[in-house]
């Protein structure tokens, strides 16, 4: 049967059916590109589909394959707060580059194999930069979209693809990280289609918008998803890591690709809100099923660089930091696989302050003679006065003596009971900054007991034997005799095993002896006051007894 057609030959009619036409012909060159990822645009007042094709669409592509992928009836009117869809195959496509925002300590930068440069903030690098950094530098880089990504030391990533589509604010960002480790935050994009792909030699991860760490090593990759979630592929097995997940990618494997829970973010909530030191020690209570742990300080927020990145095995770090102001902490837990889990974050104020010095005498755990001990430390450079305490407790509790000196010495101005002791010495500035205490140190006063009253013995008549109470175990005795009592010219000055010494016997007249104990340390305590002793003359007595008779005989 004859198919029948009613033909309306006026204008009118001619213009609908070349419009039908034309829409027909549209629809069919459209159909491939109609089921292709899609770019949507809310539209504005004062918005029209002339204006929107030129703005967005590749040269030749008309605004009629626009209205027919969208189905608009009429052109003329695009309602303000309705949805246009643009395929990505049909948007302007431009070169994106990259910004350098920060950067710390020494990296560099080779673009398509020619002269490596050193990079400095503020660099624009495009398609092609292979980046390089130092094992303790790292660099932020910012792309078209407003996308951020810390690269960290012992790092190196090369720059595959970066285009924008248009004035559309997509962009698409392809890197290919060799080695290290990077974290992203991904600018959601309005497309269908991943707009952040990293690729290492064993896996791919791929995202549309959110934060997520990567790290690449010879054989195996490893992504840690913070925020959103992450498409990661290698070879023909995939995964999507969700927030708070992490997985490993090792290379050549053929399981199938799992993610597992990270660890938990430590909790920072003990650390001191200001430190009052140079080198900062911070401690977090331990996490459980933490092998390790990941430190991070910046000076700013955003971590845009790193001025220390370290990992620990316990459960606190010591951070060396260049000044005094305000920093921000990262730490988050490792486990057993390498994986690093979530985050925790604290900042904190760092006054630093004069070092103590360092302590010279007496040394930890030393034994002291003198019951007024000296005391001695090295001199610190911007120090004004040093401050000193000693106790007989650790915790100096009541200490027994506290002084404030200029000097590097100080002699305890009173006798000291033999006992355990401990002392410290901090360093104040001049402007009036007082630094912390050096840790105690521990010594213990044992003074050398005096060897007392000395006894001569004369049961032999050719010598003379003098004794004196014994000390400690190991102690020798000097033994001094002299005619005057300042000892200046001693007749015996001799070091003896025993508390005692035999000599020959002494002529008449006044002698005067001591006896100063030396410790099995060397030491050598103080003389104790002299002792006299009289020897009688015997011809004296002879002569005058002589005499005496011959008086009587005479009378």
């Amino acid at each position: 049967m004859a198919a029948s057609f009613d033909i309306d030959y006026s204008g009118q009619g001619r213009s609908r059916m070349m419009a039908k036409c034309l829409m027909l012909l549209l629809l069919l060159a459209g159909a491939p590109i109609a089921y292709a990822e899609d770019w949507s645009y809310r539209v504005r007042p004062g918005d029209t589909i002339w204006d929107l094709t030129s703005e967005y669409l590749k040269p030749g592509i008309p605004w009629q394959r626009l209205q027919v992928h969208n189905r608009i009836a009429n052109p003329y009117q695009l309602p303000p707060g309705s949805t246009i869809r643009f395929p990505l195959t049909w948007l302007q496509m431009q070169p994106a580059r990259a910004r350098v925002v920060a950067v710390r300590g020494e990296a560099t930068v080779t673009v398509n194999g020619k002269t490596e440069a050193a990079v400095t903030e503020g660099m624009e690098l495009g398609i092609g930069s292979l980046l390089r950094t130092a094992r303790d530098a790292t660099l932020s880089l910012q792309f078209a979209d407003g996308t951020r990504l810390l690269l960290q030391g012992a790092s190196e990533l090369r720059l595959d693809r970066m285009s924008r589509y248009g004035k559309s604010g997509m962009v698409d960002t392809r890197l290919r990280l060799q080695r290290g480790r990077i974290t992203n935050s991904v600018t959601p994009a309005r497309g269908a289609s991943p707009s952040f792909i990293v690729d290492t030699p064993s896996a791919s991860s791929a995202v549309r918008g959110t934060r997520f760490r990567v790290n690449a090593e010879e054989a195996r990759t490893q992504t840690e998803v913070i925020e959103g979630r992450v498409a990661v592929s290698a070879d023909s097995r995939n995964t999507l890591v969700e927030r708070g997940y992490g997985t490993l990618v090792a290379a050549g494997q053929t399981a199938p690709i799992r993610a597992v829970p990270l660890l938990p973010p430590p909790d920072l909530s003990g650390i001191p809100a200001t430190s009052n030191a140079a080198r900062t020690e911070l401690k977090w209570p331990p996490l459980d099923r933490a092998q390790r742990y990941r430190v991070q300080a910046s000076d700013t927020a955003t971590f845009d660089t790193l001025l220390a990145d370290l990992e620990t095995r316990d459960a606190q770090a010591s951070l060396p930091l260049p000044a005094d102001g305000q920093y921000h902490l990262r730490v988050r837990g490792i486990d057993a696989q390498g994986l690093e889990g979530r985050d925790a974050t604290t900042r904190f104020t760092v006054e630093i302050l004069p070092e103590p010095p360092f302590v010279l005498a007496p040394v930890a755990s030393s034994t002291v003679r003198e019951a007024q001990p000296e005391f001695r430390w090295a001199e610190v450079a911007d120090a004004a006065s040093y401050r000193f305490e000693l106790a007989d407790n650790a915790a100096f509790e009541k200490p027994m003596v506290s002084a404030q000196e200029k000097s590097t010495s100080l002699r305890v101005p009173q006798d000291l009971p033999a006992g355990d002791y401990y002392w410290r010495i901090a360093s104040d500035a001049s402007d009036g900054r007082q630094g912390l205490f050096s840790d105690p140190v521990a010594f213990a006063l044992r003074p050398l007991p005096e060897a007392g009253e000395i006894n001569n013995e004369t049961s032999d008549p050719r010598s003379v034997t003098f004794r004196w109470r014994a000390g400690e175990a190991g102690q020798r005795y000097r033994f001094q005799l002299s005619r005057s009592p300042d000892f200046h010219d001693p007749r015996v000055d001799e070091v003896v095993d025993r508390p005692q010494i035999t000599l020959p016997k002494l002529r008449a007249g006044a002698w005067y002896l001591r006896v100063q104990a030396i410790g099995s340390d060397g030491h050598e305590g103080p003389f104790p006051p002299a002792q006299r002793v009289e020897v009688p003359c015997g011809l004296c007595k002879a002569i005058t007894g002589g005499s005496m008779l011959w008086i009587l005989l005479s009378l």
